[in-house]
C-alpha cells in the first residue's frame, strides 16, 4: 500500500515538473549568454532581480544577427544587454533625446561605449519625432520602461510610433515594458515629467500602438506587481528593494 503511495506521489511530481517546463519557455542560449556575461557591469546585472531580461527578451523574439532599435536608452543597461544577444552580425540603435544628456551629462553612455567595448551599438542622438529611421530597416524595437517619457518628450507621440512603425521590416516587433497607471488613466501620469508618477496606462498604450497600425500579439506577467497600486512614481522610496506593477506587450507590424 505504501509502496503505491509513494509510486503515485513521485508520479503527480513529475507530472507537475513536466507541466511547469512546458509552461516556461526555453531561452535562447545567445540571450542567457547576454544576460550571464561577466562583461556586464556589476551595477547592470545588480538590477537584473527586477528587470528578469532574459524572460523578457526571450518574450520579445530576440534573435542573433537582428536590427533593434532601444528608444530613449538612457545610459545603455538595455541596450547592451540587447547587443551582446544579437551578436556581431546585429546592430542596436540605442537612441536618446539631448534631453537626457543636459540632465545627466554624456559619462555613463562615453564609458559604456569607450574602446569599441560594444561595436555593434550604434550611438543615436536624435529627437523622437526626427530620428532618420530608414524603411524597412529594423528586426525589433523596446521601449523599457520609457515609454511613459515619450509624453512629455514629444508633442506627437503617434507621430513617434507610426515613424517605428515605417522602419520596421513587415512582421517586425515593438516591445513595451512599463510603469503601470490605474485603469482608464490615459496618458495622464506621463505628461508632466516633474510632478507625473510617471506610468501610462496599458489599455490607452494599446489602443495607441493599434492606431498606430501594429497588432498587440502577446502579453507577460512576469513583471506584474499586484501590491502596488499605481499611485507613486517609480523612484519612491517604498519601492527601495522592490518594483512596481509593470505591463509587458508585444505589438507586431503586419506582414505585407
Amino acid at each position: 500500500m505504501r509502496t503505491s503511495i509513494r509510486v503515485l506521489v513521485v508520479s503527480a511530481l513529475l507530472t507537475f515538473a513536466s507541466a511547469q517546463a512546458a509552461e516556461s519557455p526555453a531561452i535562447h542560449p545567445a540571450i542567457q549568454a547576454a544576460v550571464d556575461s561577466q562583461d556586464r557591469l556589476p551595477k547592470d546585472r545588480a538590477r537584473d532581480v527586477n528587470r528578469h531580461y532574459a524572460e523578457i527578451l526571450e518574450f520579445f523574439g530576440v534573435r542573433p544577427g537582428m536590427t533593434i532599435i532601444e528608444l530613449f536608452g538612457a545610459g545603455g543597461t538595455t541596450a547592451e544587454v540587447l547587443a551582446r544577444a544579437v551578436g556581431a552580425e546585429g546592430k542596436v540603435y540605442m537612441q536618446n533625446p539631448q534631453f537626457f544628456y543636459e540632465r545627466f551629462g554624456t559619462q555613463a553612455v562615453d564609458e559604456r561605449l569607450a574602446n569599441n567595448r560594444l561595436p555593434n551599438v550604434v550611438r543615436l542622438d536624435k529627437p523622437l519625432n526626427d530620428m532618420g529611421l530608414a524603411p524597412h530597416s529594423l528586426d525589433g524595437a523596446v521601449a523599457f520602461m520609457v515609454l511613459h517619457d515619450f509624453f512629455w518628450l514629444s508633442q506627437d507621440v503617434p507621430g513617434v510610433l507610426a515613424d517605428v512603425y515605417k522602419a520596421l521590416k513587415p512582421g517586425g516587433w515593438f516591445g513595451v515594458v512599463d510603469h503601470s497607471a490605474p485603469a482608464g488613466s490615459g496618458a495622464r501620469d506621463a505628461l508632466d515629467r516633474d510632478k507625473g508618477t510617471h506610468r501610462v496606462d496599458e489599455a490607452y498604450v494599446k489602443k495607441l500602438f493599434a492606431e498606430a497600425g501594429f497588432v498587440l500579439e502577446a502579453s507577460n506577467d512576469a513583471l506584474r506587481n499586484p501590491a502596488d497600486d499605481r499611485s507613486k512614481p517609480f523612484y519612491d522610496e517604498s519601492f527601495r528593494g522592490k518594483s512596481t506593477d509593470r505591463f509587458v506587450l508585444r505589438f507586431r507590424k503586419k506582414a505585407e
